[in-house]
């Protein structure tokens, strides 16, 4: 309908539209032909269908003035069908949308009074209600202007009790000595107060908007453009010295300093109040501090606003659907709302106020329900997709959107319906880090080694040394050194041994790792430290000293680099020629920052290990010799790095891989032996692994550069029938799998012999 395409084309000019439903079938009668005119149409829908809120005055006028220019340019063009111009005071309200009341139904205190006695929560303030009707059928400018004041009046007479709660919920805060006075100056805005009428009918049908995509803090901007009208236009520096010079003045000083503290409690407010309930999710078992993104508070009230039945369209900063500070907005809009469409864009010239590269959404949905699955695509650059979305978007099961991210619950950037169903089955897979029983397990990424701390225990000569540390740029796919890869560097630092204290990387590792007190920690659950009122460190001590005559010592503490063990690269994007660069490490080595490692321990404590010294025993390995290997070839296939690009940005970021989907393969599964052999292979070079491959069985590792080609060309074919993938699925994965200009492996023919090799395998299945 030409009408309701009109408001959405006013959306794009103004904020915080609420569109109303009851006159759709007048707008409908008229533009069908039945009715007097199309500006009757605008006329009636405008005055009873459209509301709206900005906290900013001039705002609020601009936005009533263009739609009066609206109707006067409809009068141009059919001058004979002039109509008086509706009065909309009432309809866009200035106002901290935010801070207010929302509800009709008020609680009593706790004297178990109502601060709104029953008559006027029943008649839901029909004296407010009766002089904006008469405001908006007036037809005079004098009569109107009477029944504004008369409303303006009625709704301060009733304000005065719905700050009386909102300062309740400020003390509920923590803001003991707020004052009504002070929470005022804040603008809040009474919903139900202020559109008595609509909430009258339970409420808006509609809500359209564009909240802003600021954090809440003091910003300058926004103050001394009080003082000075182009402060917003001035170069940074510029607005330093303007700033400086305005601050000068003591009033002012007093005022910035009174608003930067007003700033701060509203952030408090927001944070620790009761109100907001979905801005500090639990990730990884730890909350996360909110960093009161406007846009996200404004999500959640518009969750409080809506009924069953509501509809809902918001243009959004991209960071409510992949920021881990969106997790508690994102599990409500799958478990309470149908999300109908999600278009992901990255702003290549759409706005030029904005960063090239920075990401938004545009988010529909019906509040009530259940999203089974929704449609949506990402990674937009042109508005043309919002005209023909049913063409171009993804069916996207609710069970991906699930188990994509199942701690952040970060939605998948999809691009076509392809990828979403490839990654519909890749996602069926475990994540890295959940417990299965008979399996391996990986229960942390660790960093063992922070070179600008502690970089007194360093050498840059191998002369004096015991062993390498390494870094990011020592390590590639199956490589721990630059034998099959002369762009490699070599170690950058060496260290020594144990001997050496004050020298030695490795001892450094151990007296950290004795100070975080994993191992004490382990014992003292283990033996029901937790039943007792003693300490950690007093609870091992004595049980120790009862079982080998001394407590819990730094030579207890087993080091991972005594056992080999799977390191990842830090540095990572999903532009380069892998993302994943995994490898299993020598032994001995310590690993800079750069590099996270798989720890290869888990602690196990059993009464009769307590006599030993040091203690060895309790230390248990997570995997297999095997297990190592098939492990490290499904981390640096193609299948996994498909799904961790849609990640990765600069780094690995731990939580976000241990939740990563990848097959747990164990002796007696498909594709283990085949995979683990070939990773094997072409890891177990050099004199470093002399011991790993006799305990492998005396393997042979792969020394020439075509060979380890084939070898690692058989372990991508073989992950993705692992992943259960159909020749359809790796065909799109290794079409669309990002190509550098000179890559190292990954050029065309590389790609050919994976998709060969998979339809050999397609044909014989998992062969030693």
């Amino acid at each position: 309908m030409q009408c309701i395409e009109y408001f959405q084309r006013l959306e794009a000019e103004g904020q915080g539209w609420e569109l109303e439903s009851r006159t759709r079938e007048e707008i409908e009668i008229i533009e069908s032909g039945k009715g007097s005119s199309s500006l009757y149409a605008k006329r009636t829908a405008i005055l009873n269908n459209l509301y709206g809120v900005d906290i900013d005055e001039g705002a609020v006028e601009i936005c009533k003035l263009r739609l009066w220019l609206s109707m006067v340019a409809d009068i141009e063009d059919e001058p004979s069908e002039v109509e008086p111009l509706p009065n909309i005071d009432f309809n866009v309200r200035q106002g901290n949308s935010l801070i207010g009341q929302l509800d009709t139904d008020i609680e009593s205190n706790e004297d178990g009074d109502s601060d709104l006695d029953s008559w006027e929560v029943k008649t839901r303030f029909e004296d407010v209600k009766e002089a904006i009707k008469k405001h908006k059928k007036a037809e005079t400018s004098v009569e109107a202007q009477e029944w504004r004041k008369e409303a303006e009046d009625r709704i301060e007479e009733h304000r005065d009790k719905f700050d009386k709660i909102l300062r309740r919920e400020f003390q509920d805060a923590g803001f003991d000595d707020i004052t009504i006075e002070e929470i005022r100056e804040w603008s809040p805005f009474h919903w139900p107060l202020e559109f008595a009428d609509v909430f009258e009918k339970g409420g808006f049908d509609v809500f359209i908007g564009n909240p802003p995509w600021d954090m809440l803090y003091a910003n300058r901007d926004d103050f001394f453009i009080r003082y000075d009208e182009q402060f917003r236009t001035y170069p940074s520096e510029e607005k330093d010295g303007v700033m400086e010079d305005l601050l000068s003045s003591p009033e002012v000083a007093w005022e910035w300093e009174d608003y930067k503290e007003s700033m701060e409690t509203q952030a408090d407010f927001f944070t620790q109040g009761d109100v907001y309930k979905l801005q500090s999710p639990v990730v990884g078992g730890r909350t996360m501090p909110t960093k009161n993104e406007l846009s996200a508070l404004f999500l959640e009230r518009v969750f409080r606003l809506s009924r069953d039945g509501v509809r809902v369209s918001l243009l959004l900063p991209g960071t409510i659907f992949g920021g881990v500070m969106g997790k508690d907005l994102r599990t409500h809009l799958l478990d309470h709302t149908d999300i109908e469409n999600l278009i992901g864009f990255e702003n290549k010239g759409i706005f030029e106020q904005i960063h090239r590269q920075y990401r938004f959404a545009i988010l529909t949905f019906e509040y009530g329900g259940k999203t089974s699955r929704l449609r949506g695509i990402f990674n937009q650059r042109s508005m043309d997709v919002v005209y023909n979305i049913e063409d171009v978007a993804a069916e996207i099961p609710r069970q991906v959107l699930l188990n994509y991210s199942p701690e952040g619950r970060i939605f998948p950037s999809i691009t076509s319906q392809v990828e979403a169903d490839v990654l519909s089955k890749v996602v069926t897979q475990s994540p890295l880090d959940e417990n299965i029983e008979g399996a391996w397990s990986v229960d942390m990424l660790t960093k063992e080694f922070v070179e600008s701390t502690d970089k007194d225990r360093l050498q840059d000569s191998p002369e004096n040394a015991d062993y390498p540390v390494y870094g990011g740029a020592n390590i590639h796919q199956f490589e721990h050194d630059n034998t099959h890869t002369e762009s490699l560097d070599n170690p950058r630092y060496w260290s020594r041994g144990m001997y050496d204290p004050s020298n030695s990387a490795q001892y450094r590792v151990r007296e950290k790792k004795f100070n975080r007190g994993n191992l004490k920690r382990a014992i003292y659950d283990a033996f029901g430290g937790s039943e007792t009122s003693k300490s950690q460190v007093q609870f091992v001590d004595e049980l120790l000293e009862e079982h080998r005559g001394h407590g819990l010592e730094e030579e207890d503490v087993l080091l991972d680099c005594t056992e080999y063990r799977i390191g990842i690269r830090d540095v990572s994007r999903s532009r380069d020629e892998r993302t994943i660069i995994a490898t299993v490490l020598p032994k001995d080595v310590i690993c800079l920052h750069t590099i996270n490692t798989f720890k290869p321990f888990a602690i196990e404590p059993e009464e009769e290990h307590l006599t030993e010294s040091p203690l060895r025993s309790p230390y248990v390995r997570r995997f297999t010799d095997q297990e190592l290997f098939v492990a490290t070839g499904l981390l640096n296939s193609i299948a996994f790095d498909f799904l961790m690009r849609t990640k990765v940005e600069t780094h690995i970021v731990k939580r976000e891989l241990l939740e990563s989907q990848l097959p747990r393969l164990t002796d007696g599964d498909d594709w283990f032996h085949y995979i683990a052999e070939r990773a094997a292979r072409l890891n177990c070079y050099g004199e470093e692994f002399k011991e790993m491959r006799e305990r492998l069985g005396g393997i042979e590792a792969a020394i020439e550069n075509q060979e380890r080609r084939g070898l690692q060309a058989e372990i991508d074919a073989a992950a993705f029938h692992a992943y259960g993938l159909e020749r359809r699925d790796v065909k799109f994965v290794l079409d669309d799998f990002h190509r550098v200009e000179n890559p190292k492996l990954m050029d065309e023919m590389y790609f050919d012999l994976v998709l060969e090799k998979y339809d050999l395998l397609d044909q014989k299945g998992p062969l030693p």
